[in-house]
Order: C-alpha cells, then structure tokens, then sequence
C-alpha cells in the first residue's frame, strides 16, 4: 500500500529530541533515527526498517513507531509499511490517522487516500468506528497544519450520526482544533441532551476554542453550561478562562475571574501565575530594569497605582495572586532547610514569588525566639529546558538577590541553585533596609 514512499528517502529529516521517554523501545526508536538519518538513499531506508522490525520484539517495534509518529518523523512511513506486514499487527484508527497526515506532508496524497480507503472498508459497518476514524484524521491533519484537507474530512463527518460519548468527544476535540467553536458547542449540547454526560475536559476545549476567536461572551456561556450540567469549575478550567483573557490581555475580566475564584474557593496553581503575570505589560516592563524594579510587594502595588493610573487592573491581579496558597505549594519548610522551587515559574512570576517568600520569611524569622540555623535555597533551574539554552529566571533572581546584598550564592555543585546558611540569611533578614520593606 504505501510501497512508493516506503522506499523513499523522505523529504524531511526529522527533530531529534522532540519527546523526553524512558524505556528501551525509546532508545532503539532513537538509534534508529540516527541511523535513518545517515541512509543515503531510499533503498538503503527501507533495509535498515526491514532489518529493524524483523530483529525487533512487537512491543520494541510498537514503540519505535509511537516514538517516531509522537516527533513527526516522516520515518514513521516505512516503519508502519513495515509492521503493517506483521502477522501480529493490529490495525489501530489513530495510528492510521497519523499516518495519513505524515503522507500529505509527504506530497503523498494518492498513498494517503489509498490508506483512508482501506481504513473506510475496515470500518463501513460501523458508524461509530468511522466516526472516531474521521475525528482521528480530522486531529492529525488540523496537528499538521493541513486545514483544507480536514474540512474535507469534516464534510464526511457530518453525514454521518454520533453515537457512543467517544465519538462525541473526539467530534468535539477535532472541531476546536479546526477553529470551529460553535460546531464543537453543538455537539457538546447534543451530548448533554442524549445523556453521555461530558467531562471538564470537553467544556474546557470549546471555551478555549472561543477564547481563540476573541469570543468572549461565548467563553462565559460554555462555563455556566457546564455548571447547569452538574459539574463545578475546578482549577484546571478556571484556568483555560484566565488564559483566554490573558492572551488578549483584557485585563479587567482577568481581575474579575481571579476574584470570582476565590470567591467559589477554586484553589489558584503556578499555571494561574503564569498566564495572568504574562499578560501585565508595566510589570513586564519593570522586571526588564532591573535597577528600578520594586524589591517589595508593597512597592510593586505602589509602583502600579502611581505609575499606570488609571488602570488599576494589575495592582488588582498581584493582590489576588498574593492572597492565594500558592507560595505555600512552591516552599518548603522544615527544621533543616527553606527551599523556594521556582521550576515551571516564568520570569514575571518568579519575581512576585520570590518577594511573597522573602516577605514571609522576614515574618517567621522575626518571631521572637526564633532560631534557624539549617539550609536557605531558591531552585531555578539552569534553562536545560527553555527555547534559548539559558535561564531567564536565574538571571533575574541572581541581580535580585544583588540589589538586596543577600547572602544566597550560587552553589558549586549546582548552578541552578542559590544557597545560603540560616543564621546569615536570618540576620540579613531582619536588617533588610526600609527601601525594601516600606512601611505600612
């Protein structure tokens, strides 16, 4: 079926290290990309795959596949053409889908309709099957980029009646991904009225889908839907909705939503840092000079009342922030160390963090009687993880730390570390200037 470009050297070479996994099928997907990658020509490809798959258990060569299908290897062509010759292969809807889409890319349209037929014949008894088989296509190819071609599928799709929460939920995902907000909403109200009861997780998706779009109203509509389902808006929801807001920086239904949460108890996370803080120009624009930048909440809010008035809407963001638990989710205290894990924070949110837990600590070790004589750390990583290489968020807490002559070094044996002793960082803390702490 895809004999063509099975024995064709493909045109892309694919990303190394796209996906983190363990495991040994990882790291034989992983030899075999590189040997893919020095074959010189398109026979050369097919007998390394030949070889592969033939010396290769069914669950190493399944996870070759999945690792280079998860990367979009246009490898992941001849490996399937390979293992679909198997006597244990079971064809897999997804999988297929995924393959269809890496065809197209390919400029392999004839080899990907040839495998949409195939996979139509397995599946023209059951409509719920070619359902789920459209929505899968209809994913994979809006993934890739290839919008016309998803249209087309979707054109199929809606001939065809829903049945089973399954192919109601994977309608809904390949409806968002498409763009298509208001179909996604129709089917998720279809769902509701036939009883399959969708998830968080589908409201979620169709609020998103909106929020793309700019349609806020709608965005509000999805969530008092999902209430008048039965079902509560939890953290990970309420945070699709702040996202939303935040990425069309419409900072006052930002405000609105941080105090709503509190309001209803929903707890606040990391991801609620980061999306609101990112979305705040002036604090944006404070932390880029460094040698103006407030080394105090209290100054922070001062700053933004003085200086952004009228809008007040960030100085209204920080305080909700600050009043939730998640300074107390990102410490850790005990009688041998205090240790700040900053990992996961972008640098705007780093920053209020680490006041909030200087200011916290300059409460506890100010307590008469109190003594601590064991470990002081703020983590953040040294950026093995970020677009450029380099961490941003130590950058900025080491000229923090700087300004405010703290006795917090990075530590030899790990440069993403900042660590000081207790009875320094306490004494530091209790003589820390009236310029970092105003009164109040």
């Amino acid at each position: 079926m895809l004999a063509s470009l099975s024995g064709a050297k493909p045109q892309l070479t694919a990303p190394r290290c796209a996906v983190s996994r363990s495991g040994g099928s990882v790291k034989s997907a992983r030899r075999l990309l590189s040997s893919l990658d020095a074959a010189p020509n398109g026979a050369a490809t097919e007998a390394l795959v030949k070889k592969f798959v033939a010396g290769s258990s069914k669950s190493t060569s399944l996870g070759a596949l999945s690792f280079l299908l998860s990367i979009s290897s246009p490898f992941a062509i001849p490996v399937y053409s390979r293992v679909s010759k198997t006597n244990w292969f079971r064809w897999n809807p997804k999988t297929a889908a995924s393959i269809v889409a890496l065809l197209e890319l390919q400029n392999g349209s004839m080899e990907a309709e040839i495998l949409v037929t195939d996979s139509i014949s397995r599946l023209s008894k059951s409509s719920k099957d070619l359902s789920i088989f459209y929505s899968n296509l209809i994913e994979s190819l809006s993934n890739h980029g290839l919008t016309q071609r998803a249209n087309e599928v979707y054109t199929k799709l809606q001939s065809i009646p829903l049945s089973g929460r399954r192919s109601f939920e994977l309608a809904i995902k390949s409806l968002c991904l498409m763009g298509k907000p208001t179909e996604a909403e129709s089917k998720l109200k279809e769902m509701i009225l036939l009883g399959y009861h969708p998830s968080r997780f589908e409201f979620a998706l169709v609020a998103q889908s909106y929020g793309k779009l700019g349609s806020f109203s709608e965005i509000e509509q999805v969530m008092r839907l999902m209430e008048e389902s039965g079902l509560e808006i939890d953290t990970v929801c309420a945070n699709v909705v702040l996202s939303c807001y935040a990425d069309h920086e419409e900072l006052t239904d930002l405000a609105s939503w941080l105090q709503r949460m509190r309001e209803l108890g929903i707890s606040f996370s990391l991801r609620t840092y980061n999306s609101t803080l990112n979305s705040c120009r002036n604090i944006l624009q404070m932390i880029g000079e460094i040698e103006s930048l407030p080394l105090s909440l209290t100054g922070l809010i001062e700053k933004i009342q003085n200086d952004c008035s009228p809008n007040q809407n960030e100085a209204l963001i920080v305080k909700e922030l600050i009043n939730s638990s998640v300074l107390a989710e990102t410490v850790h205290w005990s009688e041998s160390e205090v240790k700040l894990d900053l990992h996961g924070f972008r640098a705007v949110s780093a920053y209020v963090i680490l006041l909030q837990w200087i200011e916290e600590m300059r409460s506890r070790f100010g307590m008469e009687g109190h003594t601590f004589r064991g470990e002081v750390s703020v983590v953040c990583g040294i950026g093995k993880h970020s677009v450029s290489g380099k961490s941003t968020v130590r950058s900025l807490v080491s000229k923090i730390l700087s300004r405010m002559d703290a006795p917090l070094r990075l530590d030899r044996k790990n440069t993403g570390r900042f660590v000081g002793r207790g009875k320094a960082v306490k004494d530091w803390i209790s003589q820390l200037s009236q310029e970092c702490f105003p009164a109040t």
